[in-house]
């Protein structure tokens, strides 16, 4: 075997197993748990050569072998346990054979480095059950503290998030939008009539939701609407309406109206942290719904204005440092909201990899700037028909897979689902212009004809 430098375990499944385990509609979980199944072939992107990429099920070989010739990955192997489960670490421990192939790959390459899209306890229970089996190599996302599944959680929620920011002194036009952290569905009702007795809109987020799931949204049209005698009745409708809303504690907070023209409304910054310190990554926008749930992130250089761009790298430079003196270790994000009021709102984090990790770290393999491109992503591109198999896929998106013409541009299939008519794909154009319309022509490849 080549020399391997680093291995990615791609818990995604397992980052949300608490949550995906509650839902109750089998159909609902099945499809739930494939989606997060689903985004761990984003892996592949994670790192540079020379790697293995460990997934809950085989990343599909033609998808592995496209993106290898077009993108001239070398070296780099799919692992995945024999019997898989939701818990992507604790089917690892679970297969003798597997196990014993990674421990290999540590006595036949000093110095590897593993890390993972998440911290977890199952991902904890096989570090250390590697630690007896194999010396000379290291987790770069443990955290450096005695508890580290405790402070990864406390930067994941909403709550710990507010609180962490709200320790901070942050400069004029960087704020944290007003709000409480409830910890009974009463105390949500109260706060929710706090924000309906100034007729302004709120925000609702149960403390450990992800892409939107656990979030509600009303705006300040919407809030008019409300009888402040049915909000009682109104918020056991919704915490009804999803097994999600029963994690408290939540976060009730004002509703934030964007100015969409600055990374659509709700940019995001990225970064991460090592033992020497905070390293800043990228700024990015983000394609979000209007129910507020994640579809994709856009790099390009003219998405944030130079002094938007300026206030949100010394907000995660302030939150990178005191994330490294807590003893956080690893990938984290930052999500703003650029007010219509001129302010920069920090909304919160994810201690994880993130929807832009991929990209960010294919744009960095390709050489490619923000200045020269327009990039856009899409974790849930859905197609009109069947279920199709990978290399038809492939085919019908050959004329513009990346690179067309040998030029940089053209479209990187990041996922391709076996159960859902569902890909993911990375969208590389010279501009907007160029990027938007090589993104129409992937919808029109799935138009029969």
């Amino acid at each position: 075997m080549q020399s391997i430098k680093e291995i990615f375990i791609a818990n995604t499944a397992e980052a949300f197993a608490d949550l995906l385990e509650q839902i109750a509609s089998k159909a609902d979980q099945k499809d739930r748990i494939q989606q997060e199944l689903d985004l761990s072939q984003r892996a592949q992107f994670w790192g540079a050569d020379n790697k293995i990429i460990i997934t809950p099920n085989p990343i599909p070989t033609a998808i592995l072998r496209c993106n290898a010739e077009r993108i001239g990955y070398k070296n780099i192997k799919n692992l995945w346990p024999k019997n898989f489960d939701t818990r992507l670490c604790k089917s690892i421990l679970s297969d003798p054979a597997l196990i014993n192939t990674i421990v290999q790959i540590f006595q036949s390459n000093q110095g590897v480095k593993v890390s993972s899209y998440a911290v977890t306890d199952d991902y904890i229970n096989l570090l250390r059950f590697l630690e007896e089996k194999a010396t000379g190599w290291q987790a770069t996302n443990l955290p450096k503290t005695k508890n580290p599944l405790s402070l990864v959680k406390a930067i994941d929620s909403k709550h710990g998030f507010r609180k962490i920011v709200a320790s901070l002194r942050l400069q004029e036009n960087l704020k944290l939008p007003s709000g409480f952290i409830c910890r009974t569905e009463t105390d949500t009702a109260k706060a929710v009539r706090r924000f309906l007795d100034i007729g302004r809109g709120f925000v609702i987020k149960v403390h450990n939701g992800e892409s939107g799931w656990g979030v509600k949204i009303i705006d300040n049209d919407a809030v008019q609407k409300l009888a402040r005698n049915k909000i009682n009745d109104w918020l056991r409708e919704l915490f009804e309406s999803d097994p999600i809303w029963e994690f408290a504690p939540y976060v009730v907070e004002e509703f934030i109206s964007v100015n969409k023209t600055i990374g659509g409304g709700f940019p995001s910054g990225e970064g991460h942290i090592t033992d020497d310190g905070f390293v800043f990554d990228y700024n990015c926008g983000q394609e979000v719904t209007e129910e507020g749930c994640f579809e994709g992130v856009v790099l390009s250089n003219d998405i944030i204005p130079d002094s938007v761009n300026s206030s949100m790298r010394i907000g995660m430079d302030m939150i990178g440092n005191e994330l490294y003196a807590k003893g956080y270790r690893g990938v984290f994000d930052v999500d703003f909201a650029a007010g219509q009021d001129g302010n920069l709102y920090i909304f919160e984090s994810n201690a994880r990899m993130t929807g832009g990790t991929h990209v960010y770290n294919i744009m960095s393999y390709l050489g490619i700037s923000e200045n020269k491109a327009y990039v856009i992503s899409n974790d849930s591109f859905r197609y009109n028909m069947p279920t199709q198999k990978p290399e038809e896929i492939l085919t019908r998106l050959s004329d513009i897979l990346y690179p067309i013409e040998y030029q940089k541009r053209g479209i990187v299939i990041s996922f391709i689902s076996l159960d859902r008519p569902v890909i993911g794909m990375i969208v590389i154009g010279q501009n907007k212009k160029d990027a938007r319309s090589l993104m129409q022509r992937a919808k029109d490849c799935f138009i029969e004809n």
